[in-house]
């Protein structure tokens, strides 16, 4: 144990996100380690072929953490990302319908582009599932809402150096993110 003291003069203070979720399929992580403290995540790398995707959300929906579950000295963690993508076009249709079983993590970038390090969501052994992908197309909404939860217990979020990001599938989103990893 070590202690924890005030972080700056406003700790609680919400922080702003990039308006970009990246998500990929822990299936295609080749590695993944974390320190052994259980948090910092020191080595990130998908397979040859696999590269995670961007999507698109309203930056004011993004409510991402974990929280602990279980009984006596069986606790864990079971993180979360929940988020609403503007629009029901096609390609949200599609990544709905392929990926509702998948096995998924998911990276959330700060605003702050002077902050060096990013959230990780899930692991290789208890990564995002997802829960709920509702769409809404009505008079008042044109969106979809996701809800990923882990189902089994397992670390904290984890914390990674933006540095270690792999690239998306797209060029103007890794441009927007700033992503270099492995280019």
């Amino acid at each position: 144990m070590v202690s924890v003291p005030k972080q700056g003069s406003n700790p609680g203070m919400p922080r702003g996100k990039k308006n970009i979720v990246i998500l990929f399929d822990f299936d295609k992580v080749k590695t993944y380690t974390r320190d052994d403290k259980s948090v910092k995540i020191t080595a990130f790398e998908m397979m040859q072929t696999a590269k995670p995707i961007g999507i698109f959300v309203d930056q004011n929906s993004i409510d991402c953490g974990d929280e602990t579950e279980g009984d006596a000295y069986a606790r864990g963690f079971l993180p979360h990302v929940n988020f609403d993508h503007p629009g029901t076009e096609l390609e949200i249709a599609e990544f709905k319908a392929n990926n509702v079983n998948g096995n998924l993590g998911a990276i959330v970038i700060p605003c702050d582009s002077a902050d060096p390090n990013v959230k990780v969501y899930g692991t290789p052994c208890a990564p995002l599932v997802m829960q709920a992908a509702n769409e809404q197309d009505t008079n008042e909404a044109h969106n979809n809402h996701f809800e990923l939860k882990a189902e089994m217990r397992g670390y904290p979020v984890g914390i990674m150096a933006k540095t270690l990001v792999p690239p998306t599938d797209n060029d103007e989103i890794n441009a927007f993110l700033g992503l270099t990893a492995g280019v």
